[in-house]
C-alpha cells in the first residue's frame, strides 16, 4: 500500500495545505536570495565600469582610430596599384561583422541603514506571499499579481522602502481555499498550486546557476580576494590599461601623422579624434 493511500480527505487535506505553505516559504525566499544576488553582481559591475570599463572604451576607441588610419594607409597605396575601386578582403570582413557597442550597467541604489535594510527584506518577504503569481487562483488573479510583483521587485533592487510601503497599503489577502469549493477541488488546486510553485523553484535555480555563470562574478570573487589581502585589483588594472592607453594613443598619433603627409590631394577624410 502506498505512502498516502490509506489517508483519509481531510487528511489528505491538511498535509497538502502544510506541504503549500512549506514551498511558498522557500519560493518567496529563493526569489528574495535571486534579489539580493543579483543586485550584488550589479553593484560591482557598476564598480567596474566607473573604474575600468571607461579605460576599455578608450581602447576600444584607440584600436578603431588606429584600424581607420591603418586602412587609409592601405587604401592610398592599393589605389596606386588597382585602382580607386579596390577594397581589401579585411576591411569587407570588418564592415560585414562590426562588433556591437558594450552595454552600460544601470546603477546601484543608493545604500540604506542596517535597520532600513532589515526592514526592506521583511516586507519584500511578507508582499511577496501576498502577491507571488505562482499562488494565483485562476487567470485575472495572475496577470494582477505579475503587475504588483514586478512593482515589488523594481522597489526591492532600487531599496526603495516608500514604495514598498505603498505597495503594502495595496496588498490583499488572498485565501487558498475560494468560498464553495468541494473536498476534492481544493485538493486539485492545492496540488496545482504545489505544482507550480516546485516549477518556479526550479527555474529559480536555474537562473541562479546562469547568474553565477556571468564573467563578472569570477571577477567579483578575485576582487574580494585581492581586498582581503590588502590588494585593489581594480585599481591594478586600471594602471595596466592606462598604460595600454598611452601605448595605443602613440601608436594612433604617429599613423595620423603618416594620413597628415598624404595630404588632402590623396582624397584623404580627416578622423575624428
Amino acid at each position: 500500500m502506498g505512502k498516502w493511500q490509506s489517508e483519509t480527505q481531510d487528511e489528505k487535506l491538511a498535509r497538502l495545505r502544510g506541504e503549500v505553505e512549506q514551498v511558498q516559504r522557500d519560493l518567496i525566499e529563493a526569489e528574495a536570495d535571486l534579489a539580493d544576488r543579483q543586485a550584488e553582481i550589479n553593484a560591482f559591475e557598476f564598480e567596474f565600469e566607473a573604474r575600468v570599463g571607461y579605460l576599455l572604451d578608450k581602447l576600444s576607441a584607440l584600436d578603431d582610430q588606429i584600424t581607420q588610419y591603418n586602412d587609409l594607409i592601405e587604401t592610398v597605396r592599393n589605389r596606386a596599384i588597382f585602382g580607386n575601386a579596390y577594397l581589401s578582403v579585411e576591411k569587407q570582413y570588418r564592415r560585414a561583422w562590426a562588433k556591437p557597442s558594450r552595454d552600460v550597467p544601470l546603477p546601484p541604489p543608493q545604500p540604506v541603514s542596517p535597520v532600513t535594510e532589515a526592514e526592506i527584506k521583511k516586507l519584500y518577504r511578507q508582499l511577496a506571499r501576498q502577491f507571488h503569481p505562482d499562488l494565483a487562483a485562476d487567470e485575472p488573479d495572475r496577470l494582477f499579481r505579475t503587475e504588483k510583483m514586478a512593482a515589488l521587485n523594481d522597489a526591492y533592487a532600487a531599496r526603495s522602502l516608500p514604495e514598498l510601503r505603498h505597495l503594502a497599503q495595496e496588498a490583499v489577502y488572498i485565501q487558498t481555499r475560494s468560498a464553495g469549493q468541494t473536498a476534492r477541488e481544493l485538493v486539485q488546486a492545492l496540488e496545482e498550486e504545489l505544482a507550480r510553485c516546485r516549477r518556479r523553484l526550479r527555474e529559480i535555480q536555474a537562473e541562479r546557476r546562469t547568474l553565477e555563470d556571468r564573467p563578472s562574478v569570477k571577477l567579483h570573487l578575485e576582487v574580494n580576494l585581492a581586498r582581503r589581502r590588502g590588494e585593489d585589483l581594480l585599481a591594478q588594472t586600471a594602471q595596466d590599461l592606462e598604460r595600454q592607453v598611452g601605448r595605443k594613443t602613440a601608436e594612433r598619433d604617429l599613423l595620423k601623422a603618416q594620413v597628415d603627409q598624404l595630404g588632402p590631394d590623396q582624397g584623404i577624410i580627416p578622423i575624428n579624434r
